[in-house]
């Protein structure tokens, strides 16, 4: 340490060093035998960094020897700033107080002493912190707002023109209003090039004047509508911009389509042939606002009941509109009208209340249209339907008269009932006729009869409904479509008959055939993947050919088995106890217990020939041909969302003599085929107390390979 002066009092070094608003300390290398420092030797230590340690006889002394609880961290440090020559500065915590320091680390000369200095910055840090935590805080309420909101700096040209704005921060409201991503740091011509100027130059207008804004402008090149307000942010111009806004495109879409449907209105009311009018709250003065003049040439407001309604229905009128006051509800009828020539016709009239805010009737809006022709037609069709329902009645023929303009639907009984209902139960309509059609038939259907309305041709259909016990029915229908004067449908008239049986034996026919060729050919597939799996584990023929039966006759109890339950699951329970019994199995042998588990029929299929082969070696060389015993469980497991069961086969019995490692019919029906049949996993270990076997799989509803629906 030639190069440093040891006595600092009498330097320039030490009067600076002691003048140091910091706590200081000066440090040189010891060198260990390795040549390499392993501890460091206080050369100066001025007045602060003595306080601060509560010593004043650190000069001379090691690092280890005065501090012997020194953290290896430091001395790592020290190496470090002495290899690199680098000054370093770090943030220390106190061992025993909640003060933080920083610490530099400042190489002196050409040697290797470190000069150190030490500030307290506990108070700094705490405010950096709470810095820290307010602009968390700022950033949670930043991204609560459900507006978008932004801030960006305009950008100019060398001539003073705005060009552009930046993102400096965004909200995570931003990009849903705006379809931007990652915007924050880029421009808006960034991302989105074809932006139009007006953008620009408003924002602009705001970063110079430092006056706020709030505006509604569309943006054809980002497809949106907005609504902001956009304020100055700074000391001075130009300002940043802070913006608030909304994308209010779906309320334009709303309000241009208002605008729009009130100009259909207006032509429609124009192009209508029903009388539209209006009427005062007391409804005894009507007013012609547009459409047919069905009532002739009137103007202003009339006492329309008295000059057009037909005496025999003005007190029935009367008493309807009272109601319909009273009530504050539309006014609906249909009713006998004294025509500009002479003539009385049929009118149907509809008028809807206008209240006003404190819900006070102010007038009357509404239609007629002369439903004459209509009413003609309903009088001549009486007769023949009241014909049609005697004969409906005694051919089993459903019936049904359908009035398209008011949606009126009369079915007969026999109809009641082949739609799943009790005469008179439901009011007829087309929505509940269409609910009990078959989902597959319905668009089918409806297309039928819409071609037949347009066409005039007779409907011919063959569909089905469904029951609400679950039984469907085919029906075949056959109607026709009747019409006014100006050829506009005003009923239909239909006929049905029930064709469910005759569908069940043409179909019970096909079936018949499909399933005898498909149980043959799989049972003949799975009579083969037996007997082929069966003969490697068999030396001499008789042996095989038993094994064989049995497997075979494990196949038909499962059959069987199938063939009793109700639906197409099997009890896996049931299907232990059975195998069990049919090995003879005694109840003091074997513990069989887990939760009731429906199998579908191919699962019971491979789990009874497994229990059959377990059971069959277990008699033969395990628990139950010996004083041995054996456990059958399972339990019900979760796997990614699926149910899963898994059965687990333990005996216990006397230590065995002889080991049979051969890998067998039943092992391989374990290992392989549960895997491959099942998706699922087998395991199978032999001990010398006994077998181990357990089987996991999914549970399904996959069919039984001897069953045609599968």
């Amino acid at each position: 340490m030639a190069d440093f002066p040891h006595d600092c009092d009498e330097s320039l070094l030490g009067a600076a060093f002691r003048a140091l608003p910091d706590a200081a300390c000066i440090l040189e290398p010891v060198t260990g035998p390795d040549a390499e420092p392993d501890d460091w030797r206080y050369l100066a230590s001025n007045l602060r960094h003595a306080d601060l340690l509560g010593r004043h006889d650190l000069v001379g002394k090691t690092l280890r020897e005065a501090h012997p609880d020194l953290p290896e961290e430091w001395f790592t440090d020290f190496a470090r700033v002495r290899a690199t020559g680098i000054p370093e500065t770090l943030a220390r915590q106190h061992a025993t107080e909640s003060l933080i320091f920083e610490v530099c680390f400042s190489p002196l000369g050409a040697g290797d002493a470190i000069m150190v200095r030490i500030r307290d910055i506990t108070q700094e840090h705490a405010a950096r912190e709470e810095k820290r935590e307010a602009d968390t805080r700022y950033k949670q309420i930043f991204d609560a707002i459900d507006e978008g909101f932004c801030i960006v700096k305009v950008l100019f040209d060398d001539a003073g023109d705005p060009v552009d704005y930046r993102f400096l921060e965004c909200n995570a409201a931003f990009v849903e209003h705006t379809g931007l991503e990652d915007p924050v740091g880029k421009t808006m011509r960034t991302l989105q090039p074809d932006i139009e100027d007006k953008w620009v130059a408003t924002y602009a207008r705001i970063a110079l004047s430092g006056v706020a804004e709030r505006f509604e402008n569309e943006s054809p090149a980002m497809g949106r509508w907005f609504d902001v307000f956009a304020f100055p942010i700074g000391e001075q111009p130009p300002y940043l911009v802070g913006i608030l806004f909304e994308d209010i495109g779906e309320r334009k879409t709303m309000e241009l389509a208002l605008r729009h449907s009130e100009n259909r209105l207006q032509s429609l009311i124009e192009a209508t042939s029903d009388l539209i009018f209006r009427m005062n709250p007391q409804g005894t003065l009507m007013e012609q606002l547009g459409g047919n003049s069905l009532l002739g040439e009137v103007s202003g407001e009339i006492d329309w009941i008295g000059s057009f309604v037909a005496p025999t229905d003005r007190d029935r009128v009367r008493h309807l509109l009272q109601e319909a006051i009273e009530t504050r509800q539309p006014l609906e009828l249909e009713h006998r009208y004294l025509r500009p020539d002479g003539e009385v016709g049929w009118l149907y009239s509809r008028a809807v209340p206008v209240f006003d805010d404190g819900g006070e009737v102010t007038e009357w809006f509404g239609m007629a249209t002369d439903i004459t022709s209509r009413r003609h037609a309903e009088r001549q069709l009486a007769h023949g339907a009241e014909m049609l329902r005697v004969a409906s009645g005694i051919g089993r023929v459903g019936l049904w008269d359908w009035n398209v303009e008011t949606g009126e639907l009369i079915w007969s009984d026999e109809h009641y009932r082949m739609e799943g209902y009790e005469p008179g139960e439901i009011a007829p309509s087309f929505e509940v006729w269409a609910e009990r059609v078959h989902p597959e038939d319905r668009a089918r259907t409806e297309a039928v009869i819409a071609e037949a309305m347009r066409t005039g041709e007779e409907y011919l259909n063959e569909y089905r409904v469904c029951h609400p016990g679950g039984e469907v029915v085919w029906l075949s229908a056959r109607g026709r479509f009747l019409y006014d004067e100006q050829g506009k449908p005003v009923r239909m008239l239909g006929a049905m008959i029930d064709t469910t049986q005759r569908r069940r034996e043409e179909e019970w026919q096909k079936l018949l055939v499909a399933e005898l060729q498909h149980r043959v050919r799989n049972l003949i597939g799975m009579v083969r993947s037996v007997a082929r799996l069966s003969a490697p584990s068999h030396r001499h023929v008789d042996e095989y050919v038993d094994h064989l039966i049995g497997r075979l006759q494990a196949m038909g109890r499962t059959q069987s088995t199938l063939t009793r339950s109700p639906g197409r699951s099997v009890d896996l329970a049931e299907l232990v106890r059975e195998e069990l019994l049919v090995h003879a199995v005694q109840p003091d042998k074997c513990h069989v217990d887990g939760p009731e588990v429906a199998l579908s029929p191919h699962a019971a299929e491979i789990v009874t020939l497994a229990i059959h082969e377990l059971a069959t070696n277990s008699i033969k060389y395990g628990a139950l041909g010996d004083t041995g015993y054996i456990r059958i469980v399972w339990t019900l497991l979760n796997r990614d969302g699926k149910r899963w069961v898994s059965l687990r086969w333990q005996e216990t019995a006397p230590v065995r003599k002889t080991k049979h490692n051969r890998k067998g019919f039943g092992r391989k029906l374990i290992e392989e085929r549960v895997p491959y049949e099942l998706q699922g996993e087998g395991r199978f270990a032999l001990h010398d107390t006994g077998v181990l076997a357990e089987l996991e799989f999914p549970l399904s509803d996959a069919g039984s390979i001897l069953d045609p629906r599968s």
